[in-house]
């Protein structure tokens, strides 16, 4: 039987990741762009030049890097709690590996498609 706190926990864990997801780069680029600095001129002249829709282009490429590097960092931390015995703990409850049957990566993108946790029994 699967300690109840330890899925809590687990669930918190990912729905946090998901949270993680909107970034301030898309923000920038469909906003007014980088705070104004020598380092950031560049960047906000070529954005200055695209229309709505580049933008909103360059927006979507900036999401879909944050995803990957959020989906590679679970990845890794699958890996290790399979392969090295890496615990999450927190507060002295250890944090549930694949309640549902599934990597935590798998559990992270069905999340952050607004999809509901299952049944922990099922």
């Amino acid at each position: 039987m699967i300690d109840k706190n330890s899925v809590e926990l687990y669930k918190a864990f990912i729905d946090d990741l998901v949270d993680l997801r909107p970034g301030v780069l898309p923000r920038r680029i469909m906003g007014s762009g980088w705070p104004k600095t020598i380092e950031t001129e560049k960047i906000n002249k070529v954005l200055g030049e695209l229309t709505k829709e580049q933008k909103e282009i360059f927006a979507l490429i900036t999401e879909i890097a944050r995803d990957g590097g959020i989906h590679d960092v679970i990845m890794y931390l699958t890996d290790q709690m399979n392969l090295e015995g890496l615990e999450l703990i927190r507060d002295g409850v250890r944090m549930a590996f694949e309640p549902f049957g599934f990597e935590m990566y798998y559990d992270w993108v069905c999340r952050r498609e607004g999809n509901a946790w299952p049944d922990v029994n099922n």
